[in-house]
């Protein structure tokens, strides 16, 4: 569309009150959508923390991104010293356990042996109760002989409870030992998942190929140092035979994006090579690309064309631009000159020295410009800014 830029001022007025106008013609309209990103594989086997291992791991040690590599060669080394700390603090439980048993078999013990001397005492005294005791009232008085009797009934009651006291200590002594064993068990348990996890500290290569280290939770590969968990991934072994670019387009600029559009890619190390791509897949949220950022992304995958495996390598950054729609001799007006409220969308138009609102349709919308269906025709000289006397 052909613009012609002019200004209009009425006889006499200040420059302040020149209104900046534009006169519109039927012309091309195109959406582009402009887009960063970075190559990916389309396919990849993924190199990921052992499953079977338990709780946060830290990494000590990661091979550099882009190392080629053999399968079960190491890629990574997770730091050990956790699960030694762990295993030494189980086995000092476990230990400590085999003393406590230990004093406790001494204390059980000890009263074990205290039943059984009072058994021992009690009989010898129901012994000598039943030798002298007599019921012949010339020997003994009625109440000496009560006494005696008294008597034995007390030593044979005693030697009842000594005997059930017995049983009972022996199976307090019994579950004790039991629970002390059970604790052993548990800590045992400790020792043999730490000393299998510590078999586990090497990661290797499933396969044959290129090394790629995975992004972290900041968006960077992850490094040295890095919490990491069971079966989470920290790198890949892509196909590079097939590769697809992962793009990004700020939140603002992404009306229109959708799945099947045209992509033209260029390599930043290569910008005179285009690369033909489709849109496959579109983020449904919009997010930061950077921790504490403000500002919002859709994110997009483009399939390739093709793919120049001398050229093109996971990371390599590029820039993309998204055909969203293009037309032939239609006319389009700059956004900033279109208003709208409560649905309704106008412009204002120039006749003669002043301007008038004129109602619009509008259709496809880019980030700058507008299409207008209806209302405005070839020649038709529109305000770029809202004119003084239609303000007032």
């Amino acid at each position: 569309m052909m613009l012609a830029l002019g200004l209009l001022g009425g006889c006499g007025q200040p420059q302040r009150d020149a209104v900046l106008t534009v006169t519109v013609t039927p012309g091309p309209f195109e959406h582009r959508i402009d887009a960063r990103g970075q190559l990916e594989p389309a396919t990849a086997v993924s190199v990921s923390v052992p499953s079977s291992l338990r709780g946060p791991q830290s990494l000590s040690w990661v091979a550099d991104n882009f190392t080629p590599v053999t399968q079960g060669q190491v890629v990574a080394r997770l730091d050990a010293s956790r699960q030694q700390l762990d295993a030494r603090m189980a086995q000092f439980e476990i230990d400590k356990l085999v003393i406590d048993g230990l004093l406790q078999q001494g204390k059980d013990g000890n009263l074990l042996d205290e039943i059984d001397t009072g058994q021992v005492v009690t009989r010898r005294e129901r012994e000598l109760a039943e030798r002298f005791f007599s019921d012949d009232p010339r020997v003994y008085s009625r109440i000496e002989v009560i006494d005696n009797m008294r008597n034995k009934g007390y030593l044979d009651a005693k030697l009842g409870y000594l005997e059930w006291d017995l049983g009972e200590q022996s199976h307090r002594s019994a579950a004790e030992q039991q629970l002390i064993e059970l604790k052993q068990r548990g800590h045992k348990a400790k020792v043999d998942r730490a000393q299998g996890n510590l078999k586990k500290m090497e990661v290797v290569a499933p396969a044959d190929g290129l090394f790629v280290l995975s992004s972290g939770f900041r968006g960077r590969p992850v490094v040295s140092g890095d919490t990491v968990w069971s079966g989470m991934s920290i790198g890949q072994i892509p196909d590079l035979s097939r590769m697809e670019a992962r793009m990004y387009v700020l939140e603002s600029e992404a009306a229109g994006l959708a799945v099947g559009q045209s992509v033209k890619l260029y390599l930043d190390a290569y910008p005179q090579r285009m690369i033909q791509g489709t849109i496959t897949q579109v983020d449904t949220l919009a997010k930061p690309r950077e921790d504490n950022s403000p500002v919002n992304y859709f994110g997009f995958t483009v399939a390739l064309a093709h793919t120049d495996t001398e050229v093109m390598f996971p990371g390599r950054e590029l820039t993309g631009q998204v055909e969203v729609e293009r037309q032939k001799q239609v006319i389009s007006v700059p956004n900033q000159s279109l208003y709208q409220k409560d649905g309704r969308r106008w412009v204002y138009l120039q006749q003669g020295d002043r301007f008038v609102e004129r109602t619009v349709t509008t259709g496809a919308r880019s980030v700058n410009r507008t299409v207008i269906v209806d209302g405005l025709g070839d020649g038709d000289a529109i305000a770029l800014v809202k004119p003084r006397e239609v303000r007032q």
